[in-house]
């Protein structure tokens, strides 16, 4: 990572990498306010200083810097461990929500996936911790707020975070004896990795086929073609070293991994000379240190790992190339080809230049003032951007990419030109000063923005950089680079236009990657691993065939056997309070009626303003187009502003303007909801009533007249929707599946499921948008006002009166009268809950299945049961759907108040995994859990009933789900106190003896679905 990944990080709030190229993202909460964390930064500045003074060694590690970094309320200290050379970062804040990171330069040479599949096995079993996948065993034994492992490039980390002082002590435990002391067994590289094996371990008979969970993942990874297209690109500009392979890997060259190989990998990756790592928060350093140096590195001496990565040589020409992918049926057939064009910048480590250079891919591609926005997108040259465009510091030489998805083939030669065009109008003309002064009011209000994952953002964004021997520290000098940058521009106005000759007009290391759609690609694909496989099984001998079978039984055996997992450290039940601390809210009404919740937290200065406006009244017409105005509203322009002069604005005074839809289900009244939109920004304390005018003017005068506007917008929501279908295809199947189940459920997928995105692709290919905007215009019409309406706004204590001032102006100033006594909606008695089951088909080669049926209320007395229900049968879904199904993942979901709901991703399976979720009830019908199982179950409910949370999203709870600190308290306890019986009772009641369910597959045609009468199915 460079400085730019840092920045991003903390503008998107901690955006979280995927568990090997995976799981939830983490939550941190950061208690002082903006004088108190001043304070506490400088006094725990001073306690490190004392404690440890430059030179100092304590449990073999020799302190070499200490640095206060204000403007991020922390203080950082680098170690290096003397006898193995191992870098240790360690930040002090005082944040309770502590974090822990080991990592390792991890530099492949072939696209075997040995990082990928490593970082798999040696989760399976350790030398203390040697019981069967103690990593995902420890989910449920833990109050971690983050636990994961990820692959990147040319690293891979272990990160966790957690609140409790001994969770924080058991996982460290598991995690450093997983990396130094891994069982890396055959069986565990075999069902991780890949494998060959009879399609039916119990049928000698039955076909000989791939398995493999990474080799299963990777497949899935892949059937997103731009996800292959970004792969394409990292090899085709960066090729000579170990950016030139798919270090998560092919999947056409994942079998030719051996178990040997991987374990040599291991012992020169995995070895403390290659490792860093990084602790944070407000627990003792010397703790973490003595830990890590008695129980491992005094084993061990300094080696040379030879793990590093060269920069990239320069070339002395321009390069191109082409990739083929599949047909997308999401996207309109005439436009399915990408476009980009990348250009080799400078090396990870000169922290100020990749800075500038961050800065630079901003004012380049991001939001409508941007010269590419206007020169690509505008003019329909494609859909949107590709996701690569942009700058990207994460690996040895960084880069900056831009290119178009949804682009006619016709039109190829011509954004070419048009790229070489805008980088020479930026050279002749430059930038506006407001455009410049934007960006970095956005990076530096990044700084101030206390998100509830900033620890774990700090772990995972700062890798890349300190992983290429960059200094982490200088990393985190912001306002040392913000400071520079200024006096530079100052100095030098066209700083940045030399910066665009210098990199892009001048830089012969420049990469032009096209690709288009082929008929027949999956076939060609799935036809290449048949050959691949068949020459395989064609040279195995008699015994070989015998020790396929063997080992599939094997492993199958071991798959089963119920395990003593004694070993684990584990909280206990005990461990979790029973009382909650209030949420100091108040509510009143302002602006003539209008109800307004208040919560005074320290905000670090910024206040945090979100309004919900109910769609109730919404016509059955209109409603369908709520997402899309939510997509469309803060991006058209309002009053005397057209949408390049709105969105403008809105970067000078705030963190931007956002919109989105709201369905909740009521937490006591089964026939009671909420359907709404959501409005929210924040911004610095004084620059609110900035903020409020812009939401005045929206409120008032958003304008609906720019119908070429509205197309290119339209165009972007879909591509960008369609994207999201591989990466995020069981979310999908689970709303599909939940849809038949109830009303709210229904809503959601309208809103958010594969509805809306069929719904968004007929309207990128329609002909004539002018209807749809003017149906806008009238559902905003409707919606815009006090009618209907409540606000919420959380800001520091001293700004308190001020902020309420400032509000009761903005909304005496809206239209619209609001509800005396505003009542949430009622389900329509129009809507039946019924049993339903779609295969929706789209060309994957894995699966995600679904089933679904309804819940409870979130104060039901059976809410608990369902929740920790839901927990309990992962034990046996893992094993299933995972260990045993090759699926990439699989478990359960009881949403407080929606849907009980089953789910896998990237699964090779289909109706063999929906038979699954049927087994896993009667597991639990036939007792097959523990005791222990279900205390482990709730410590897992709790992960997320007791997550922090950061001071911007205080109150939000009440807020947008209606749930008091009373009701909290109570559905609290009802998870605490539940018991095996009443598991029992819930999975009869509502499972097994259940009215209703939902069901649904996306993937491949599968002819049994096909065939089946009860099911339905549906193409693209």
């Amino acid at each position: 990572m460079t400085i730019s990944r840092f920045l991003r990080s903390l503008v998107s709030q901690g955006k979280v990498l995927s568990h090997g190229y995976r799981r939830e993202a983490a939550r941190t909460v950061v208690t002082t306010s903006s004088s108190t964390s001043q304070a506490a930064a400088v006094a725990t500045a001073e306690v490190v200083e004392a404690e440890f003074p430059v030179g100092r060694e304590v449990s073999g590690f020799v302190v070499r810097e200490v640095q206060e970094v204000p403007e991020l309320h922390l203080t950082a200290l680098r170690l290096q461990h003397q006898a193995t050379g191992a870098d240790y970062l360690h930040i002090a804040r005082a944040d309770p929500n502590n974090v822990f990171c080991v990592g390792f330069r991890t530099t492949p040479m072939d696209s075997t996936g040995v990082p990928h599949i490593l970082e798999h096995t040696v989760l399976c079993g350790s030398e203390k911790f040697p019981c069967r996948d103690p990593f995902f065993k420890m989910l449920n034994r833990s109050l971690s707020t983050f636990m994961n492992a990820m692959t990147g490039c040319d690293y891979t980390i272990y990160p966790f975070s957690t609140q409790h002082p001994v969770d924080f002590r058991n996982l460290m435990s598991v995690y450093m004896d997983a990396v130094f002391k891994p069982n890396l067994s055959e069986l565990d590289f075999l069902q991780e990795g890949w494998r060959l094996e009879h399609q039916d371990i119990k049928d000698q008979s039955s076909p000989i086929v791939f398995k493999g969970v990474v080799f299963n993942e990777m497949k899935g990874v892949f059937a997103d073609s731009q996800r292959l297209f970004m792969q394409k690109l990292l090899n085709g500009i960066l090729p000579s070293h170990t950016y030139g392979v798919v270090s998560g890997g092919d999947p056409l060259v994942i079998p030719q991994l051996t178990w040997e190989q991987l374990k040599q990998f291991h012992a020169y990756h995995y070895h403390p000379s290659n490792a860093r790592f990084f602790t944070y928060g407000d627990q003792p350093l010397a703790n973490h240190l003595e830990f890590i140096q008695d129980n491992y590195l005094s084993h061990y001496n300094k080696i040379d790992p030879n793990t590093e990565v060269p920069e990239e040589p320069s070339w002395k020409e321009p390069r191109s190339a082409h990739v083929a992918c599949g047909i997308d049926p999401m996207a309109n057939a005439e436009v399915q080809s990408s476009i980009v064009v990348s250009y080799k910048l400078v090396d990870i480590t000169d922290t100020f230049e990749t800075f500038v250079l961050a800065i630079l891919g901003e004012l380049l591609t991001s939001g409508p003032n941007a010269p590419f926005y206007k020169a690509l997108l505008e003019p329909g040259l494609g859909s949107s951007f590709s996701p690569s465009s942009g700058y990207d510091g994460h690996t040895r030489s960084s880069t900056f990419t831009v290119g178009l998805q949804g682009v006619k083939d016709q039109d190829i030669e011509k954004i070419k030109a048009v790229i070489e065009e805008t980088f020479d109008g930026i050279i002749e003309e430059g930038f506006p000063s407001d455009r410049v002064e934007s960006v970095l009011h956005n990076i530096e209000l990044s700084l101030k923005h206390q998100t509830s994952s900033f620890g774990l953002s700090l772990a995972m964004n700062l890798t890349p950089l300190w992983n290429l021997d960059g200094d982490p520290i200088d990393g985190l000098l912001i306002n040392n680079k913000i400071t520079k940058f200024r006096k530079y521009l100052a100095e030098n106005p066209k700083f940045l236009q030399q910066k665009v000759r210098e990199y892009f007009k001048e830089n012969p290391h420049k990469y032009t990657l096209t690709m288009a759609p082929q008929e027949g690609y999956e076939e060609n694909l799935q036809s290449l691993e048949e050959a691949q496989l068949k020459e395989r099984i064609a040279v195995l001998t008699p015994e070989e065939r015998s020790r396929v079978w063997q080992l599939g039984h094997t492993l199958g055996n071991k798959q089963e056997e119920e395990e003593d997992l004694s070993c684990l450290p584990t909280l206990q039940v005990s461990d979790i309070p029973r009382n909650v601390t209030p949420v100091p809210v108040t509510v009143q009404t302002l602006g003539g009626g209008v109800e307004v919740q208040a919560c005074d937290c320290p905000t670090n200065d910024l206040t945090y303003f979100s309004a919900v406006l109910s769609t109730r009244d919404v016509s059955e017409e209109l409603r369908p187009l709520v997402p899309l105005l939510c997509g469309v509203l803060t991006r058209m322009g309002a009053g005397d502003m057209d949408f390049r002069q709105l969105d403008q604005a809105a970067d000078l005074v705030s963190g931007g303007l956002s919109v989105s839809p709201h369905t909740c289900f009521h937490p006591i009244d089964v026939m009671g909801y909420e359907e709404a939109i959501v409005l929210s920004s924040h911004s610095l304390n004084t620059n609110l009533q900035k903020t409020l005018d812009l939401w005045s003017s929206i409120f008032s005068e958003a304008k609906f007249n720019d119908l070429q506007r509205f197309n290119t917008l339209v165009s972007m929501i879909a591509t960008e929707q369609a994207n999201s279908l591989v990466y995020s295809g069981h979310q999908y199947a689970m709303t599909a599946a939940a849809a038949s189940t109830g009303h709210v459920s229904s809503l959601a997928e309208s809103w958010g499921g594969l509805s809306q995105l069929r719904r968004m692709k007929a309207l990128s290919e329609a002909q004539d948008l002018t209807p749809t905007l003017e149906s806008l215009q009238v559902l905003a019409r409707q919606l815009l006002g006090r009618q209907g309406m409540r606000v919420a706004i959380n800001t520091t204590p001293n700004h308190h009166d001020t902020a309420l001032h400032i509000l009761e102006g903005f909304l005496k100033g809206l239209d619209g009268t609001p509800a005396i006594n505003p009542t949430l909606a009622s389900i329509p008695q129009t809507f039946s809950p019924h049993t339903c089951k779609t295969h929706h088909v789209f060309p994957f080669p894995i699966n995600f299945a679904s089933k679904a049926f309804p819940g409870v209320p979130y104060a039901h007395p059976d809410a608990g049961a369902l929740r920790v229900l839901a927990r309990v049968m992962f034990r046996f879904l893992h094993r299933e759907i995972r260990e045993k199904g090759g699926a990439y993942g699989g478990g359960a979901k009881a949403g407080p108040g929606g849907p009980f709901g089953f789910y896998s991703y990237r699964d090779p399976h289909s109706t063999q995994t929906l038979a699954t979720f049927d087994a896993a009830v009667e597991w639990v019908l036939s007792g097959g859990f523990s005791e222990r199982d279900v205390a482990e179950a709730k410590l897992g409910v709790f992960q997320a009933v007791d997550a922090p949370v950061s001071p911007g999203a205080m109150g939000r709870r009440r807020f947008f789900s209606h749930i008091t600190d009373e009701l909290f308290a109570d559905h609290r306890r009802l998870v605490l106190d539940v018991v095996a019986q009443d598991l029992v009772k819930v999975a009869r009641t509502y499972l097994r003896d259940g009215p209703v369910e939902g069901a649904c597959l996306i993937g491949p045609q599968n002819v049994d679905l096909d065939n089946d009468p009860f099911w339905s199915t549906v193409h693209g």
